[in-house]
């Protein structure tokens, strides 16, 4: 039985036409927007990182050196 659903199921007709359906401008529109937002999202990353990488006030410089050499 299951078997004549699924051959009935293969035969029947999809709403959408792959020849006519395509991606259209509001796709692109929100790839795009994507796009811009990662950009930013990496600039800000870049930005917070270096500033992670200073001393804090009080903290020798030279502590920081030590910490950086241990992650390497």
């Amino acid at each position: 039985m299951g078997e004549i659903v699924t051959l009935l199921a293969a035969q029947e007709q999809r709403g959408l036409d792959p020849n006519i359906v395509r991606p259209g401008w509001l796709a692109l529109g929100i790839v795009v927007l994507l796009c811009v937002a990662v950009f930013f999202l990496a600039k800000s990353f870049a930005r917070h990182t270096r500033k992670a990488s200073q001393p804090w006030e009080g903290e020798p410089a030279e502590r920081v050196e030590e910490d950086a050499d241990r992650r390497d």
